[in-house]
């Protein structure tokens, strides 16, 4: 029998060569080296179900039954060359799991570099990885790593080169230090990966290390950096087979006890602290059928989630926040469809922080009286279906929100008032994807609310949709595009609401191509581009894209957009060599060019920069680049009067960054830029972080602002018949401070400090008035104006979250959580750190104090 088991794997093994490529042809020992296949080789048994120990030791007789994997070669920093250290594989599988033990060979095991930190910390350390492809797409797959301490990481990769490290999966991973180096065995259970088992013989397939002390990266197969992307590059694993079927059902009930404390207003009903609540909810996701999985949220709980940091925010645009919520951060990838990218930051047709947000209304009490609202809108439930059918990548989102009110206290009554409606979101995404990594797609979105006569000052309803692709020419090149629509509809005030905002200005006097109409029941728009990219080589490559955004276009039911009106084109290119020499180990430099109008054909913006980043064989980094931009006409500047010139501007920027390797790691950015009339900026961003052994990290960073804006607008004044446009001369100083400690006492028990101070004051001098803003020269767009009130603010905030974090057991988890808020402003703009830092802890505080505990489980 064993004789016509290895036949078995000869013939299967030569079932797959293409051309004269060797694969492994599953015999004992045999090493698969320039292969880039592996059959591979199921545990004894009549079905292949016999259970293999995951020890991190290579006694177990099986190993030596699976063909040795070799042929490792360096991805970084010499790509294609030859490893400073051996490295070898196995690969075994029985009915549920798939096995891999990795040998890393290091002749002085004492420098082997194996930091303790939480899972899924990427630290400076030696790191053994595994890469599946298991819809064997070339587009989307499974890492999964570990490091000599145990921490391991997982993570997601999609659209072949992008990928989402809040993907957590439940799996093994045991590691063992040797006389000749380090090794790690991985038991990864199937029901984990997404295919079909019916055809699913094979799997893309890789494995990597990394080596800490020289920074050296090395792959199986070769993994290029100069390649178009990552997972294309994979190798295969081949001769699976799956006899029995796989568990479908993953459930995960949570319950959670809160106790709030919180100031209380003298002789308020509606508030009291101590305030004890607490609640339970579900998380499940389920195979629906092969590839396609269902995951689901009953009533969650994100109080574990990191508190925003302050801003202070004084244009007339939304600040963006990350999403951090963990049910929407994993997958995301699925439902990306970007309309906006700016230095690697995206929005699009979906910003998952819509779903839960801050409502709408806010109420007034009347004098004497007292009002409460919630500070976020409940989500009842949420779903989403993700996975994969023939040819197609789908997902589908669906989440509900509740109604929220405000109660109202007043001469011993209350009452409750609506402050958001009930909504529906939805979420609909299909790519259809090629074998030359090739993609064309569609995404659709909806929002639809029940609105009662207080709330119908929102739309009831609002669409969007659109189609993208991303056509490959060759290896190298791509033709990238989209084109979005978006509907909206309500009541005459709602789609006037609309129209009003900065992110349209319908009603701005001087507009020629749009106009207000406050009877409008409807709004719609579109939005488009299309770009021709070099994303590949290893010397050059290059990006140029126009765009455009119709005035009527709105996605921010559900989407993300700063502003419409608009028409954009820009160009990149970049020279770079990956190549080390004696003094450093890559570098690039980029040259880009941009300009923007609006409808009315105005230049908004206009200008060209040249950066250069590089790395030392230090692995020091150290970059830097030049900006100019010329005058632009800012048709947001009155906030919805007429717009204005703003000048041009010169700035600069450059960052230094220390060997992360070190127990002691620094960087520090600085920037700045002036337009040579009065407007300045400089930022100073030193940060520090100190590992005074392994298992501790103590971080710090400042972040100093001090700017001049000699024209930052105010308000518009109306008195009598005459609008004036205030403005006037801001002087600004910001301070914040970001502390954490990180201490890891296992790799399943952390704990993880957070806490942030902000401070921020501006004081305003020599009020203005526009008088006319498309004059030529600067001193001739304003005019001295009479401004009586006082707009200088003073705000200080202070946000910490505290974080004990037990994974008991694989999947299962218990949070012990404190978070702590102050917040306070004053109409001062005097600027004194230390004084505003004890008025700020002078100001009562709010706490939250939480255990959170869940068992995942698995049918």
């Amino acid at each position: 029998m064993p004789f016509l088991k290895t036949l078995i794997g000869t013939v299967a093994g030569l079932a797959i060569l293409s051309g004269s490529e060797l694969v492994a042809a599953g015999r004992a020992g045999d090493p698969v080296g320039a292969s880039r296949t592996i059959v591979a080789t199921p545990l004894p048994g009549p079905t292949g179900a016999t259970a293999l120990l995951v020890d991190g030791q290579p006694s177990d007789e099986a190993w030596s039954r699976a063909p040795l994997v070799t042929g490792f070669v360096e991805r970084s920093p010499s790509e294609g060359a030859a490893p400073t250290f051996k490295t070898e594989a196995r690969v075994l599988f029985d009915a549920a799991n798939l096995y891999i033990s990795i040998a890393a060979t290091d002749p002085e095991p004492s420098k082997i570099v194996g930091q303790l930190t939480r899972r899924d910390t990427l630290s400076s350390s030696d790191w053994l990885s595994v890469y599946i492809d298991s819809f064997h797409d070339r587009r989307t797959a499974y890492e999964f790593g570990v490091n000599p301490a145990g921490v391991k990481y997982d993570r997601y990769w999609f659209n072949d080169s992008n990928n989402d490290m809040s993907w957590d999966a439940v799996w093994d991973a045991t590691v063992t230090r040797t006389a000749s180096g380090w090794r790690a065995e991985f038991r990864i259970p199937f029901s984990q990966l997404r295919f079909n088992p019916a055809n699913a013989s094979t799997f893309g397939f890789a494995l990597s290390r990394i080596l800490a002390r020289t920074n050296e990266t090395s792959t199986w197969p070769l993994l290029p950096r100069s390649a178009s992307g990552f997972v294309s590059s994979f190798g295969e694993i081949t001769g699976l087979s799956f006899a029995h079927p796989l568990k479908k059902l993953e459930v995960t009930p949570y319950a959670l006890t809160q106790l709030t404390t919180q100031p209380v207003d003298q002789g308020n009903p509606l508030s009291k602290s101590p305030d004890p609540t607490g609640t339970i909810g579900l998380d499940m996701k389920y195979a629906v059928a092969p590839g396609l999985i269902f995951t689901g949220t009953i009533n969650p709980d994100f109080g574990q989630v990191e508190a925003d940091p302050a801003v202070v925010n004084l244009s007339g645009f939304e600040t963006f926040f990350p999403e951090k919520r963990p049910f929407f951060v994993e997958g995301s990838g699925t439902f990306s469809f970007d309309i906006d990218c700016n230095d690697g930051q995206c929005t699009g047709l979906l910003y998952s922080r819509r779903i839960g947000r801050a409502p709408h209304r806010s109420v007034t009490p009347p004098d004497g009286g007292f009002s409460t609202a919630p500070s976020n809108t409940t989500i009842y439930g949420a779903g989403k279906l993700t996975g994969r059918i023939g040819k197609f990548s789908v997902g589908a989102l669906n989440a509900v929100t509740s109604r929220e009110d405000a109660t109202i206290s007043s001469g011993g009554l209350s009452s409750r008032t609506p402050v958001e409606p009930a909504t529906s979101y939805s979420v609909v995404r299909a790519s259809r994807e090629f074998a030359n990594q090739s993609r064309l797609g569609f995404m659709l979105t909806s929002t639809n609310r029940r609105l009662s006569d207080e709330l119908k000052f929102l739309p009831k309803n609002a669409y969007t949709g659109g189609a993208d692709f991303d056509i490959r020419l060759g290896k190298a090149y791509s033709v990238g595009g989209y084109w979005a629509g978006s509907a909206i509809d309500g009541t005459a005030d709602a789609i006037s609401n609309v129209q009003l905002s900065t992110v349209h200005s319908y009603q701005r006097p001087d507009a020629t191509s749009f106009s207000y109409d406050p009877t409008r029941t409807s709004l719609g728009g579109h939005s488009g581009s299309l770009s021709v990219s070099k994303i590949a080589g290893q010397h050059t490559r290059f990006n140029s894209n126009v765009g455009y955004k119709s005035p009527g276009f709105d996605i921010n039911d559900l989407g993300f957009l700063s502003r419409a009106d608009e028409i954009s084109e820009s160009n990149w290119f970049q020279l770079r060599s990956d190549k080390p020499n004696k003094w450093r180990r890559s570098i690039n430099i980029n040259f880009n060019q941009w300009a923007g109008w609006n409808y009315d054909g105005d230049l908004r913006f206009g200008g060209g920069n040249i950066n250069a980043h590089t790395t030392l064989v230090s692995n020091w980094s150290i970059g830097g680049g030049y900006n100019i931009q010329v005058r632009g006409f800012a048709d947001r500047l009155t906030r919805g009067g007429p717009g204005g010139y703003v000048n041009g501007n010169r700035n600069g920027w450059a960052y230094l960054s220390t060997d992360e390797r070190k127990p002691v790691i620094g960087n520090l950015s600085v920037s700045g830029f002036s337009d040579g009339k009065g407007s300045s900026n400089f930022n100073l961003s030193p940060n520090v972080s100190w590992r005074p052994r392994s298992g501790v990290v103590v971080s710090a960073s400042l972040g100093y602002n001090k700017g001049q804006s000699d024209s930052q607008w105010v308000e518009n004044q109306t008195i009598g018949a005459a609008t004036h446009y205030v403005f006037g001369r801001l002087d600004q100083t910001t301070v914040s401070l970001t502390a954490r400690v990180n201490y890891t006492i296992r790799p399943t028990l952390t704990l993880e400090i957070y806490a942030a101070p902000f401070v921020s004051s501006g004081a305003y001098s020599h009020f203005k008035e526009l008088k006319n803003g498309r004059a030529a020269a600067y001193e001739d767009r304003y005019a001295p104006y009479a401004y009586a009130s006082n707009p200088d603010f003073n705000y200080r905030s202070f946000r910490s979250t505290n974080v004990l974090r037990w994974e008991y057991r694989p999947g299962s988890a218990l949070f012990v959580v404190w978070q702590q808020g102050r917040e306070d402003v004053i109409n001062d703009g005097r600027f004194q750190f230390g004084r505003n830092l004890g008025d700020l802890f002078a100001t009562p505080a709010t706490n939250v104090f939480l255990v959170k505990f869940s068992r995942w489980l698995n049918f």
